[in-house]
């Protein structure tokens, strides 16, 4: 007997708002959704591990709850701070460490399967401080990582790794003045080549401007520019936007409410300015992170709010948590929601902080949990500058073994969870037909797909592509879940 089910998916969303820690501090830096539906989030944990501090990677399901969690370290300390999924299901990780490479803090890059088993961790770095900020996975399979320097080049200056699949150094690049100059954020971009975003204390107008540096694929030198007023103005984030330009976000001190204001801009392909938005209440509003939203604004993740503008730099809406807390990132769901990791103060004293992770609807509501701050919007002309930049392609690379745990994090809800479901949408999802050996499945999209037997057992994890896909199993009675896509189906 075969059995053939249609499967029509009703648009759910849960809206959580959760910490993970233990009795220490633990700060979360990175979020990103996963293919599967849930996420993977990424920081630093001085509860457990090997050292002082060490790599903490939680995987969450849609709804917030543990699949796993996994801390990575040596005897001192190690903080990760970027983390993607990579294109065999698993991830890598970017940050510094103390514990293991060649000086005070290196650049440690940390790889693992999709269950968060260690495969490989090199570090990079000279004698002195060299911290890593920002990984992408590039369209030939390896990384670029960016971050700061003090080994390298000046005072203090960007640099620029594309390693391989592998992690073995393809080049590095330095690029900087004669005092501090860090990066903090890079994409790939459609050229091919990669865009750099960071802070720069050698030129600009003030103490501190934002600098963006674009280089080819071989981390040549394009362009450099930078924007700034007479005090700081510090890069958190910079995406490529769908017109071929670039948003830059990050905060400012010279211009708009006082203290740290969200400053955002809006640029062309060659870095020239199409617009500017100052966003800033009272106590100071930073921003660690933007993306660009399906409808062409924009949302921007900050402490202690989300912001959602437009297109055009327009404020639609702001949400603000009633808690004390901080947004280090913030990405859009494929629900059309948002979520934000960070951290949240649980108790005082002495400070206790903990993993924060946030998850909105697609207004930006959750009743009870979050209120709309008061705002308000400048647009300021920031000064700009082209600087003459010094660069050096330093030679630098090592194996490394940190310790894996396997921690016992605890979990507190901030709010209570809710579901909130859009009308019912009839359009077709997944279809799937048992064979003789296995599930024929139709996708409409590529997903991550995880198949089950009635015990709970995993049978399957892997990923469907757009159209067919044909997955050997034995007989047996399989429930099966591709992003919000479920179903139940029997191979005889």
């Amino acid at each position: 007997m075969i059995y053939y089910i249609t499967i029509y998916m009703l648009v759910s969303q849960a809206l959580f708002a959760r910490t993970f820690g233990g009795t220490n501090e633990d700060e979360a830096l990175s979020i990103i959704q996963t293919s599967d539906g849930g996420y993977a989030v990424a920081g630093y944990t001085s509860s457990f591990g090997a050292g002082l501090s060490d790599f903490l990677v939680l995987k969450l399901a849609s709804d917030g709850s543990i699949q796993w969690a996994r801390t990575f370290g040596g005897t001192t300390n190690d903080s990760a701070w970027s983390i993607i999924q990579t294109t065999d299901g698993g991830y890598a990780l970017a940050g510094w460490t103390a514990s293991f490479g060649a000086g005070e803090h290196d650049f440690l890059i940390v790889k693992i399967d999709g269950s968060g088993l260690l495969q490989w961790a090199k570090t990079f770095g000279g004698a002195n401080r060299d911290e890593a900020y920002s990984i992408i996975q590039t369209s030939d399979g390896g990384y670029a990582v960016a971050g700061y320097t003090a080994s390298f080049g000046s005072v203090g200056d960007f640099l620029i790794l594309k390693l391989n699949a592998s992690g073995d150094l393809e080049w590095a690049r330095t690029f900087g003045g004669n005092s501090i100059d860090l990066a903090w954020s890079i994409i790939q971009t459609t050229d091919g080549g990669y865009a750099v975003a960071g802070h720069t204390t050698s030129f600009g107008a003030g103490n501190y401007d934002f600098l963006i540096v674009k280089i080819d694929g071989s981390g040549l030198l394009q362009w450099a520019k930078t924007f700034g007023g007479l005090d700081v103005e510090w890069v958190s984030s910079i995406i490529q936007t769908s017109d071929g330009g670039y948003a830059v976000a990050g905060h400012t001190t010279s211009f708009g409410a006082g203290g740290f204001d969200i400053l955002i801009l809006k640029l062309n392909s060659v870095g020239d300015i199409i617009w500017v938005r100052v966003l800033g209440g009272p106590g100071g509003n930073p921003a660690y992170s933007i993306v660009q939203t399906t409808d062409g604004g924009y949302a921007i993740g900050g402490m202690p709010s989300i912001i959602k503008v437009s297109a055009s730099g327009d404020l639609e809406w702001s949400r603000q948590l009633y808690s004390t807390h901080g947004v280090s990132s913030a990405v859009q769901t494929t629900d059309g929601g948002y979520a934000m990791t960070g951290y949240l103060m649980v108790s005082f004293p002495p400070p206790d902080y903990d993993f924060f992770i946030l998850k909105l609807g697609p207004d930006g509501n959750y009743t009870g949990c979050v209120f709309v701050p008061s705002l308000s919007v400048f647009t300021p002309v920031p000064s700009t500058s082209l600087p003459s930049l010094n660069t050096l392609s330093p030679t630098l690379g090592m194996d490394c073994s940190p310790v894996l745990t396997t921690p016992n994090i605890r979990v507190n809800d901030v709010c209570t969870p809710i579901a909130i479901e859009d009308d019912m949408v009839d359009y077709p999802g997944i279809t799937c037909s048992p064979f003789s050996g296995g599930i024929l499945f139709n996708s409409p999209a590529d997903l991550g797909i995880n198949i089950y037997s009635v015990d709970g057992r995993v049978a399957y994890s892997g990923q469907l592509r757009q159209g067919e896909n044909r997955i050997s199993l034995g007989r047996g009675v399989y429930l099966w879940r591709a992003g919000t896509y479920r179903g139940k189906a029997a191979v005889r």
